[in-house]
């Protein structure tokens, strides 16, 4: 398990049941995540990762989810 630092919006970070809760860093909320993710979440330039953190916020989801979603996609859909 690695963690990122995803800048905080103004609102508390949705957690979804069964995961750790992040602490608050400065400015930035530290989640912890698997190693691919964290390797994703680097990658991404800065205005992508908001807009990642405002769509996790926006749909009430936790960031985790979503973020497992693009790294962990089935590589064929029908």
């Amino acid at each position: 398990m690695v963690s990122i630092r995803v800048r905080d919006a103004g609102t508390t970070p949705v957690v979804e049941k069964g995961r750790e809760a992040p602490f608050k860093q400065g400015e930035y909320y530290v989640f912890e995540v698997k190693d691919e993710v964290a390797k994703y979440w680097n990658k991404l330039p800065p205005g992508r990762r908001d807009e990642i953190s405002k769509q996790a916020a926006k749909q009430g989801k936790d960031l985790r989810v979503i973020l497992d979603g693009f790294v962990f996609r089935p590589a064929h859909t029908k």
